[in-house]
């Protein structure tokens, strides 16, 4: 059966959060913000974001988009966007710094594998 059921989980698909979106990257563009990885690496990375979410009321669409179970991620998820993190789903497929690492600061935080 070809269409129907949850899509088949991408390799290299993330979502991550990401802390004051507007003004992060605006810092990221100035070279202004301090990240422990190349500042290319964070800007490439949120150029591939396919949805992302800032607010409460889209957070449901979001979160079928991304095919997960909404009482499992939902709490979660509305924290962090009431903290002021914008959710985003993003590729990223290279193996050092591991995705991770790259988010373990401030601004980005790995939230989980779409």
């Amino acid at each position: 059966m070809f269409g129907f059921g949850k899509a088949k989980k991408q390799e290299n698909q993330f979502i991550i959060a990401v802390k004051d979106f507007a003004e992060t990257r605006k810092s990221l563009e100035a070279e202004t913000l301090s990240v422990p990885f190349d500042k290319s690496i964070y800007r490439d990375l949120i150029a591939t974001a396919a949805n992302e979410v800032n607010n409460l009321k889209e957070l449901g669409k979001f979160i079928k988009l991304q095919n997960k179970n909404k009482g499992e991620v939902k709490h979660y998820w509305e924290g962090l966007i009431v903290q002021g993190y914008t959710l985003m789903d993003v590729h990223y497929d290279k193996k050092t710094p591991a995705i991770e690492r790259l988010c373990d600061t401030g601004k980005f935080k790995f939230v989980c594998r779409a």
